[in-house]
């Protein structure tokens, strides 16, 4: 089996131990002779980018999540996302942000370093690609060993992907989330945890994709007021909406007590 690199990622992250979990703003170049293969691909909004880990240790086959802390237990390198593995692939969906030259491709949610080969690039088709049932491992434990800011980013990545932009609605979502898992103490992915949604459409989408929720899972409800509660065995979180500030950086600026009242049951 042989397999040649179409182009190379260029950053500014040299370093894997540099490179932000969610990753990074950055450009591949696409080599001249695989440039033709590029027609039509503005028309994605995202893409499934296909890489070649070149520093990675292909004789590692458990490791530790340790992007999150040393601290989390060891795991087959198959059921992480873990860069060491025996045949080092990346597979990422990144967004598309334009074509520059021809060749040059402006990226964001890049996780990997400055000069890794690239193998394939494919159009993110959302009928196909998008699993929003998919479960997977209680977060519970690795949630709690995040720093707040990290914590922070992974819940604006969950519902910006399923709202599609980042606008005060869904940063409202994210204040609200945070505070929901620190109260219930859990990943709020997990199927013990219901929500009711209120009225406003960006933060409901911006907790559907927290959650993921479903109205088939039975863990989704809609209401017509400003309350969005968070359901638990045992106890219910009630937020009531008091403001929407007019811009996300100034949701994520002000206290929860701006936003919002928080009701414990």
């Amino acid at each position: 089996m042989e397999l040649s690199p179409i182009g190379l990622v260029r950053s500014h992250i040299r370093s894997r131990s540099d490179m932000l979990v969610q990753g990074i703003e950055a450009e591949v170049e696409i080599f001249p002779d695989y440039a033709g293969a590029l027609s039509g691909i503005e028309e994605n909004s995202h893409l499934i980018l296909i890489c070649w880990l070149h520093e990675a240790d292909r004789t590692v086959l458990r490791a530790v999540a340790r992007k999150v802390s040393r601290d989390l237990p060891e795991k087959g390198v198959f059921s992480l996302r873990s860069p060491e593995r025996p045949n080092p692939i990346s597979v990422s969906v990144v967004r598309l942000r334009g074509v520059r030259e021809g060749r040059f491709l402006k990226l964001e949610n890049v996780d990997v370093i400055d000069g890794t080969p690239v193998i394939d690039i494919k159009p993110y088709q959302t009928g196909w690609d998008c699993v929003f049932s998919a479960t997977g491992h209680d977060r519970t434990v690795k949630i709690e060993k995040m720093g707040p800011e990290e914590y922070r980013e992974g819940l604006i990545r969950e519902a910006v992907n399923y709202h599609g932009e980042l606008c005060p609605g869904v940063a409202v979502a994210v204040r609200i989330a945070e505070v929901a898992t620190r109260i219930l103490g859990c990943d709020l992915r997990v199927p013990r945890i219901s929500v009711t949604l209120g009225s406003d459409p960006c933060i409901a989408d911006g907790l559907i994709g927290i959650t993921g929720a479903r109205p088939g899972d039975r863990r989704l409800r809609c209401s017509s007021g400003n309350c969005y509660i968070f359901t638990g065995p045992g106890e219910e979180v009630i937020f009531h909406l008091r403001a929407m500030p007019e811009s996300a950086d100034a949701v994520f600026a002000c206290s929860e007590a701006v936003l919002f009242d928080c009701e414990i049951c």
